[in-house]
């Protein structure tokens, strides 16, 4: 009995490397597997609404996935008709400032390196605020750089655009049939779990991608109407940029109010202590509320835990990597739980 139950542990592994392996060599391999991954994440996103209209409202399959599919076309179309056009030229309203901010930051470094002579610090240190002014316009000018290499790589992404619409319809359609396709590579023997891995996967992900899709709204929302209010210059930018940096775990949001704080320092906004206190209320109510009410398993998750899956993330694949190193490691957890179970079963 109790190899038998070692046996199945063993196997349950075996099934964790295989899935950990395949995992990594699909987000090596190519630009072309990442874009069928973000696919995936969308499907996890749609198929439930999918299955939802078939069981309400007895659609068949195939028109459940035409409305669902047509619902996500229109939503991008939305999204680019309404939000894009004002993110660019709030973009180019920063490009043309981003030298003032850079001058009123400088003049501020310059004054607070004045007030520290006052107190006879060691030199070196006032050396390195020296060497930091001097290097601001470098620094302005590789920033100015990025931003504009961001914006033409976004235009490119166009045909990505399209081969993510073409693999999200297919396996929208076609998802109960590739599971069967998957399960149908395991042995037979090994069928359940495979089932109950794959179980683990779809909650673990789909919790995650449905969650954050509502969670980062209200984030984007809350901190461009709260920056809206104090006066904030770009605030709807910065509201979108929120959100949308929101979905990456503990780096996401500081990452996001570096721009706001570097925008502080202009005349026409509130200062700069008001737009830190601004995101940290945000990410209180994010941390307190949204994050447990939404995302279920992620926020069990160890701090130590979700900062080491998204430096691994980052490693292999960068943004999209620490995108989905959460879920990850929330299916790594779940799956190391299933193994206690199973061996406490068979003991």
């Amino acid at each position: 009995m109790e190899d038998s139950g070692s046996k199945n542990i063993i196997k349950i592994v075996a099934l964790i490397a295989l899935f950990a392996g395949l995992l990594w060599f699909l987000l090596r391999i190519s630009w072309v597997i990442k874009l069928c991954m973000i696919s995936l994440l969308i499907v996890y996103v749609l198929f439930p609404i999918a299955e939802y209209l078939k069981k309400r409202f007895r659609f068949s399959h195939f028109f459940a996935v035409i409305l669902t599919f047509l619902f996500f076309v229109m939503v991008i179309v939305a999204l680019a008709c309404l939000v894009v056009p004002v993110v660019q030229l709030e973009i180019r309203a920063i490009l043309r400032d981003i030298p003032f901010y850079f001058r009123q930051l400088q003049r501020y470094i310059e004054e607070f390196s004045e007030f520290l002579e006052q107190f006879d610090l060691d030199p070196r240190l006032m050396s390195s605020f020296s060497k930091f002014s001097s290097n601001l316009q470098p620094l302005l000018e590789n920033i100015t750089k990025k931003i504009t290499t961001v914006s033409f790589s976004l235009i490119s992404g166009i045909s990505d655009l399209f081969f993510v619409l073409l693999v999200v319809f297919y396996l929208l359609y076609d998802f109960n049939h590739v599971r069967k396709a998957v399960l149908k590579l395991i042995p037979s023997r090994y069928e359940k779990y495979a089932e109950d891995v794959l179980h683990i996967i779809d909650l673990n992900i789909g919790e995650f991608m449905r969650g954050n899709i509502v969670r980062c709204t209200i984030v984007g929302l809350l901190t461009g109407l709260l920056l809206y209010a104090f006066g904030m210059p770009h605030s709807l930018l910065l509201g979108i940029v929120a959100g949308v940096l929101n979905i990456i775990l503990c780096i996401g949001p500081i990452i996001a109010a570096i721009p706001a704080v570097l925008l502080s320092f202009s005349p026409q906004a509130p200062s700069t202590i008001i737009v830190i206190a601004i995101y940290v209320c945000v990410q209180s109510i994010d941390g307190a509320v949204l994050s447990p009410l939404l995302l279920g398993r992620a926020v069990k998750l160890k701090p130590v835990t979700l900062l080491v899956s998204l430096l691994i993330g980052q490693q292999l694949a960068g943004i999209l990597g620490m995108i989905i190193s959460t879920p990850i490691a929330g299916i790594i957890k779940s799956l190391m739980e299933y193994v206690r179970n199973e061996r406490t079963k068979t003991m």
